[in-house]
């Protein structure tokens, strides 16, 4: 659905369908997709380029529109490793096919709910060194977990399994009005979609250190910002120990 709704020609009809449900019922579904996009610009920037990370694993990384979480970090070094993370068998047939010809780039199947599972993946630890600092990307994936789930949790037990001088990135959406026409189950959506407040996302990143001001509301979509906030909670933080 990200894909259609950035622009992307490699989704499929069920995403468009998904889209143009959530874009009648909740106008403000664009300016997030945008919002979370550019949050991927910035904080691959920062990892690859000021702090000097050179592993990258993005989980839950779906279809890929424009430039992908690789090509923004191969700008700071071409020799950056990127692993990609999905559990929806089309989208990694389709990663797989964009990675062939590049042995620094491979797509993985995992789930983000079993966080040791996902790490152990012996494709996934022949091409990412975990002895060294790994950025870990969950973008718009915990706000698709059950509290039941535990995000929490499982963002400290990736944490615990990568080395110091690693990081995390989330985004979030935060439980608002506006969000509220496509909160909890919809249509053509397999996993329902839940935002929290912004107390709750603070506990989600509790086990990181933040960089810099976060967690914190991100920007609307540039060039042309938005004034009003947006109900999405960006973190950069680095790993603890």
């Amino acid at each position: 659905m990200c894909n259609y709704l950035l622009g992307g020609k490699d989704n499929y009809a069920a995403d468009r369908e998904s889209a143009e449900r959530a874009l009648r019922s909740c106008p403000v579904v664009p300016r997030l997709v945008q919002a979370n996009r550019g949050f991927l610009d910035h904080a691959a920037a920062l990892l690859a380029g000021e702090v000097g990370v050179r592993q990258f694993v993005d989980v839950g990384c779906g279809l890929p529109a424009a430039e992908n979480l690789g090509d923004l970090v191969r700008r700071a070094d071409p020799a950056c490793r990127v692993a990609y993370v999905d559990n929806d068998p089309m989208v990694l047939t389709h990663a797989r096919a964009l990675l062939a010809v590049d042995a620094g780039m491979g797509a993985f199947a995992g789930d983000v709910r079993d966080p040791a599972a996902l790490l152990a993946d012996p494709g996934l630890r022949r091409l990412v060194d975990f002895s060294e600092p790994v950025a870990v990307f969950l973008l718009g994936v915990l706000d698709f977990l059950a509290d039941e789930d535990d995000p929490a949790g499982i963002v400290a037990a990736l944490a615990a399994g990568l080395a110091p001088g690693s990081h995390v990135v989330i985004s979030h959406a935060e439980r608002s009005p506006e969000l509220d026409p496509v909160s909890g189950p919809c249509e053509g959506v397999d996993t329902p979609f839940r935002p929290r407040s912004a107390d709750e996302i603070a506990r989600i990143c509790a086990s990181l250190r933040p960089l810099g001001p976060y967690p914190a509301r991100l920007p609307g979509p540039a060039p042309l910002p938005d004034p009003r906030p947006l109900p999405l909670i960006g973190c950069v933080g680095r790993v603890q120990g």
